[in-house]
C-alpha cells in the first residue's frame, strides 16, 4: 500500500512538473454616477493549461463597495472557472470562461452567479501575459439574467511558470 502512495505521488510531481502553470490576477476601480457608488477591487488568479484549448483555474476576490450617504461594505468571492480557446490570432487568444461565482459580503448573504465571460489574452514577453475580460451572460441567485457589456470588464497580468 506504501509503494502505491510512493507511485502515485511521484506520478502526480511528474504532472506538475511538465504542466502549464499560471498564476496573476486583476486590480480594478469603478465608478458609478447614477448609483453614485465606487468599486475597487482585488482577484489574484490561478490556472492550469489541461492542453491547447482547456485550462482549469481559480479567482479570490476581494472587493470595497460604497455608495453616498455612507454605505459600504467589502465582499470576497470565490470563482472557479473553466477556460475553453475559442479563436487564435497569432499569439493572441480569444476564449471564454464558464464559472460558478459565490460572493459573501462582510454583513449580510452569500450570492451566487453562473456565468460566461469572454476574454482575450496576448503575450507581453516569454512569461507575461496581458489578459481582459469584457461582458458576460450570467444567470444568478437573485433569479436575475443579464447580458452584460459596459458594466463587466476586468485587466490583468500573468505569469507563466
Amino acid at each position: 500500500m506504501r509503494k502505491f502512495f510512493l507511485v502515485l505521488i511521484a506520478i502526480s510531481f511528474a504532472a506538475v512538473a511538465n504542466a502549464q502553470i499560471y498564476a496573476g490576477g486583476s486590480l480594478s476601480f469603478s465608478t458609478n454616477s447614477n448609483a453614485e457608488s465606487t468599486t475597487v477591487s482585488i482577484a489574484p488568479e490561478v490556472g492550469y493549461d489541461l492542453n491547447d484549448k482547456f485550462s482549469l483555474g481559480a479567482v479570490l476576490g476581494l472587493y470595497t463597495y460604497s455608495a453616498d450617504g455612507g454605505y459600504s461594505t467589502n465582499v470576497l468571492s470565490i470563482k472557479p472557472y473553466v477556460r475553453y480557446s475559442l479563436l487564435r490570432f497569432g499569439p493572441v487568444n480569444l476564449f471564454t470562461d464558464a464559472a460558478f461565482t459565490y460572493m459573501k459580503p462582510k454583513n449580510g448573504d452569500g450570492t451566487w452567479e453562473l456565468g460566461l465571460y469572454p476574454g482575450v489574452a496576448a503575450p507581453l514577453g516569454n512569461k507575461v501575459s496581458a489578459v481582459a475580460h469584457i461582458g458576460c451572460v450570467a444567470y444568478n441567485s437573485d433569479t436575475t439574467f443579464g447580458i452584460g457589456v459596459g458594466n463587466v470588464a476586468s485587466a490583468g497580468l500573468y505569469y507563466h511558470f
